[in-house]
């Protein structure tokens, strides 16, 4: 489902469908650590607890999630849209 998201096809069906810019980005301490040294909430949260509080998620400049990704729910209620998975009997 994360992957999903992250796709460009994504962002363009839900600006047609929601009539909503999407805008998401990435980003991994072991790329660079800039990103997380701008944003005074997340290093905060940083300084504080570590990197186990990561991943960190944030909307609208405000952190919902920290040390871990979204569940299916919560991705259902950011973006206002059901969503279904189907699994393959090689993914259980």
């Amino acid at each position: 489902m994360f992957n999903t998201i992250l796709e460009e096809d994504f962002a363009k069906d839900y600006l047609f469908v929601m009539d909503k810019q999407l805008v998401i980005n990435t980003f991994y301490l072991e790329d660079s650590i800039a990103p997380f040294l701008e944003n005074e909430s997340v290093l905060s949260v940083l300084n504080k607890d570590g990197s186990k509080m990561l991943p960190i998620i944030i909307r609208d400049n405000q952190i919902i999630k920290t040390n871990g990704l979204l569940n299916t729910k919560e991705v259902e209620e950011i973006f206002d849209m059901g969503i279904a998975i189907q699994y393959s009997d090689d993914d259980r």
